[in-house]
Protein backbone atom coordinates (compact mmCIF):
# COMPACT_ATOMS: atom_id res chain seq x y z
CA UNK A 1 0.00 0.00 0.00
CA UNK A 2 2.05 2.92 -1.34
CA UNK A 3 1.57 6.08 -3.42
CA UNK A 4 1.75 4.21 -6.75
CA UNK A 5 -0.44 1.29 -5.72
CA UNK A 6 -3.93 0.63 -7.05
CA UNK A 7 -5.26 0.67 -3.49
CA UNK A 8 -3.99 4.22 -3.00
CA UNK A 9 -5.48 5.22 -6.36
CA UNK A 10 -8.87 4.06 -5.07
CA UNK A 11 -8.30 5.96 -1.83
CA UNK A 12 -7.56 9.20 -3.68
CA UNK A 13 -10.55 8.66 -5.95
CA UNK A 14 -12.79 8.21 -2.91
CA UNK A 15 -11.45 11.48 -1.47
CA UNK A 16 -12.20 13.26 -4.76
CA UNK A 17 -15.79 12.00 -4.77
CA UNK A 18 -16.13 12.87 -1.10
CA UNK A 19 -14.85 16.42 -1.71
CA UNK A 20 -17.09 16.93 -4.75
CA UNK A 21 -20.22 16.00 -2.81
CA UNK A 22 -19.14 18.16 0.15
CA UNK A 23 -18.47 21.34 -1.81
CA UNK A 24 -21.60 20.83 -3.92
CA UNK A 25 -23.88 20.46 -0.90
CA UNK A 26 -22.22 22.74 1.64
CA UNK A 27 -20.32 25.27 -0.48
CA UNK A 28 -22.62 26.70 -3.11
CA UNK A 29 -23.13 23.93 -5.65
CA UNK A 30 -19.55 23.94 -6.94
CA UNK A 31 -17.62 20.73 -7.61
CA UNK A 32 -14.13 20.59 -6.14
CA UNK A 33 -12.71 18.06 -8.63
CA UNK A 34 -15.26 17.67 -11.42
CA UNK A 35 -14.51 20.72 -13.54
CA UNK A 36 -16.65 19.40 -16.41
CA UNK A 37 -19.66 19.67 -14.11
CA UNK A 38 -18.69 23.22 -13.16
CA UNK A 39 -18.59 24.23 -16.83
CA UNK A 40 -22.08 22.79 -17.37
CA UNK A 41 -23.52 24.41 -14.23
CA UNK A 42 -21.89 27.71 -15.15
CA UNK A 43 -23.22 27.64 -18.72
CA UNK A 44 -26.75 26.74 -17.65
CA UNK A 45 -26.69 29.39 -14.94
CA UNK A 46 -25.54 32.14 -17.30
CA UNK A 47 -28.20 31.31 -19.89
CA UNK A 48 -30.83 31.23 -17.16
CA UNK A 49 -29.52 34.48 -15.66
CA UNK A 50 -28.75 32.67 -12.42
CA UNK A 51 -25.36 34.17 -11.68
CA UNK A 52 -25.12 33.28 -7.99
CA UNK A 53 -21.73 31.77 -7.14
CA UNK A 54 -20.47 32.26 -10.71
CA UNK A 55 -17.24 33.67 -9.29
CA UNK A 56 -16.81 30.55 -7.13
CA UNK A 57 -17.04 28.21 -10.10
CA UNK A 58 -14.73 30.35 -12.23
CA UNK A 59 -12.18 30.71 -9.43
CA UNK A 60 -12.28 26.96 -8.70
CA UNK A 61 -11.73 26.07 -12.36
CA UNK A 62 -8.86 28.56 -12.60
CA UNK A 63 -7.29 27.27 -9.37
CA UNK A 64 -7.54 23.68 -10.64
CA UNK A 65 -5.78 24.70 -13.84
CA UNK A 66 -3.08 26.53 -11.91
CA UNK A 67 -2.49 23.46 -9.73
CA UNK A 68 -2.02 21.30 -12.82
CA UNK A 69 0.24 23.89 -14.45
CA UNK A 70 2.48 24.29 -11.40
CA UNK A 71 2.88 20.55 -10.89
CA UNK A 72 3.63 20.05 -14.57
CA UNK A 73 6.40 22.67 -14.40
CA UNK A 74 7.92 21.45 -11.14
CA UNK A 75 7.10 17.75 -11.36
CA UNK A 76 10.76 16.73 -11.60
CA UNK A 77 11.32 18.04 -8.08
CA UNK A 78 8.65 15.65 -6.77
CA UNK A 79 9.78 12.48 -8.53
CA UNK A 80 11.08 10.93 -5.29
CA UNK A 81 8.39 9.20 -3.25
CA UNK A 82 8.90 11.35 -0.14
CA UNK A 83 8.52 14.64 -2.00
CA UNK A 84 5.69 13.20 -4.06
CA UNK A 85 3.77 12.47 -0.87
CA UNK A 86 4.29 16.08 0.26
CA UNK A 87 1.92 17.19 -2.51
CA UNK A 88 -0.91 15.76 -0.40
CA UNK A 89 -0.25 18.35 2.31
CA UNK A 90 -2.15 21.21 0.58
CA UNK A 91 -5.27 19.04 0.36
CA UNK A 92 -4.94 18.00 4.01
CA UNK A 93 -4.59 21.64 5.11
CA UNK A 94 -7.44 22.78 2.86
CA UNK A 95 -9.85 20.21 4.27
CA UNK A 96 -8.79 20.96 7.84
CA UNK A 97 -9.34 24.69 7.44
CA UNK A 98 -12.56 24.32 5.42
CA UNK A 99 -14.12 22.20 8.15
CA UNK A 100 -13.20 24.79 10.77
CA UNK A 101 -14.69 27.83 9.04
CA UNK A 102 -18.31 28.88 9.60
CA UNK A 103 -20.94 28.95 6.87
CA UNK A 104 -20.72 32.74 6.73
CA UNK A 105 -17.25 32.67 5.18
CA UNK A 106 -17.66 33.30 1.41
CA UNK A 107 -17.32 30.17 -0.68
CA UNK A 108 -14.99 31.95 -3.06
CA UNK A 109 -12.41 32.02 -0.27
CA UNK A 110 -12.66 28.26 0.32
CA UNK A 111 -13.63 26.16 -2.71
CA UNK A 112 -10.84 27.39 -5.05
CA UNK A 113 -8.28 25.98 -2.63
CA UNK A 114 -9.95 22.58 -3.11
CA UNK A 115 -9.53 23.01 -6.85
CA UNK A 116 -5.86 23.99 -6.48
CA UNK A 117 -5.09 21.08 -4.16
CA UNK A 118 -6.90 18.51 -6.29
CA UNK A 119 -5.21 19.85 -9.42
CA UNK A 120 -1.84 19.26 -7.78
CA UNK A 121 -2.88 15.75 -6.74
CA UNK A 122 -4.20 14.97 -10.22
CA UNK A 123 -0.74 15.46 -11.72
CA UNK A 124 1.30 14.11 -8.80
CA UNK A 125 -0.53 10.79 -8.62
CA UNK A 126 -2.48 10.63 -11.88
CA UNK A 127 -1.15 7.77 -13.97
CA UNK A 128 -1.60 7.49 -17.72
CA UNK A 129 -4.37 4.88 -17.63
CA UNK A 130 -6.74 6.43 -15.10
CA UNK A 131 -7.74 9.63 -13.38
CA UNK A 132 -8.84 10.20 -9.82
CA UNK A 133 -11.74 12.53 -10.57
CA UNK A 134 -12.77 12.39 -14.23
CA UNK A 135 -15.37 9.64 -14.32
CA UNK A 136 -16.18 9.89 -18.04
CA UNK A 137 -12.68 8.79 -19.00
CA UNK A 138 -12.69 6.07 -16.36
CA UNK A 139 -16.05 4.75 -17.55
CA UNK A 140 -14.73 4.61 -21.09
CA UNK A 141 -11.56 2.76 -20.05
CA UNK A 142 -13.61 0.34 -17.94
CA UNK A 143 -15.84 -0.71 -20.80
CA UNK A 144 -12.91 -0.86 -23.23
CA UNK A 145 -11.12 -3.21 -20.81
CA UNK A 146 -14.21 -5.43 -20.46
CA UNK A 147 -14.62 -5.44 -24.24
CA UNK A 148 -10.97 -6.37 -24.76
CA UNK A 149 -11.31 -9.20 -22.25
CA UNK A 150 -14.38 -10.61 -24.01
CA UNK A 151 -12.63 -10.39 -27.38
CA UNK A 152 -9.11 -11.51 -26.43
CA UNK A 153 -9.77 -13.66 -23.34
CA UNK A 154 -6.61 -12.29 -21.75
CA UNK A 155 -6.52 -11.96 -17.95
CA UNK A 156 -4.60 -8.67 -18.11
CA UNK A 157 -7.72 -7.03 -19.51
CA UNK A 158 -9.86 -8.68 -16.84
CA UNK A 159 -7.72 -7.32 -14.00
CA UNK A 160 -7.63 -3.90 -15.65
CA UNK A 161 -11.42 -3.86 -15.90
CA UNK A 162 -11.73 -4.82 -12.22
CA UNK A 163 -9.36 -2.03 -11.22
CA UNK A 164 -11.25 0.56 -13.27
CA UNK A 165 -14.53 -0.67 -11.79
CA UNK A 166 -13.00 -0.24 -8.32
CA UNK A 167 -12.05 3.35 -9.18
CA UNK A 168 -15.58 4.17 -10.24
CA UNK A 169 -16.98 2.49 -7.13
CA UNK A 170 -14.55 4.42 -4.94
CA UNK A 171 -15.65 7.76 -6.38
CA UNK A 172 -19.35 6.94 -6.04
CA UNK A 173 -18.80 5.51 -2.56
CA UNK A 174 -16.96 8.64 -1.45
CA UNK A 175 -19.76 10.88 -2.72
CA UNK A 176 -22.43 8.75 -1.00
CA UNK A 177 -20.50 8.63 2.28
CA UNK A 178 -20.00 12.40 2.21
CA UNK A 179 -23.69 13.03 1.57
CA UNK A 180 -24.63 10.72 4.44
CA UNK A 181 -22.18 12.19 6.97
CA UNK A 182 -23.14 15.77 6.14
CA UNK A 183 -26.53 15.09 7.72
CA UNK A 184 -24.80 14.64 11.08
CA UNK A 185 -21.59 16.65 10.96
CA UNK A 186 -22.31 19.45 8.50
CA UNK A 187 -19.29 21.52 7.55
CA UNK A 188 -16.97 19.38 9.67
CA UNK A 189 -17.65 16.35 7.46
CA UNK A 190 -14.67 17.22 5.26
CA UNK A 191 -12.34 16.40 8.16
CA UNK A 192 -12.84 12.79 7.09
CA UNK A 193 -10.56 13.45 4.11
CA UNK A 194 -8.00 15.10 6.40
CA UNK A 195 -8.08 12.09 8.70
CA UNK A 196 -7.75 9.49 5.93
CA UNK A 197 -4.84 11.25 4.20
CA UNK A 198 -3.06 12.01 7.48
CA UNK A 199 -3.25 8.35 8.47
CA UNK A 200 -1.82 7.36 5.11
CA UNK A 201 1.03 9.89 5.40
CA UNK A 202 1.81 8.70 8.92
CA UNK A 203 1.80 5.09 7.70
CA UNK A 204 4.26 5.93 4.94
CA UNK A 205 6.44 7.96 7.33
CA UNK A 206 6.71 4.94 9.62
CA UNK A 207 7.70 2.80 6.64
CA UNK A 208 10.40 5.27 5.63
Amino acid sequence: FHSRSKAFACLLTMCAGFSDAYTFIERGGTLAAGQTGNVVFLSVGLIGHEIADVEVKLATMLAFMIGIFLMTVFQRFFSHSVWRLSTLVPLVLTTLVAGSLPKEVPNVLIVPFFGLSLGIVAISFGEVDYNHSFMTGNLKKTMVAYGNFVRERKMEFFWESLFMTSLIGSFVGGAILSTFLIQYYGLRTIWFVSLVLTIFLAYRAIQY
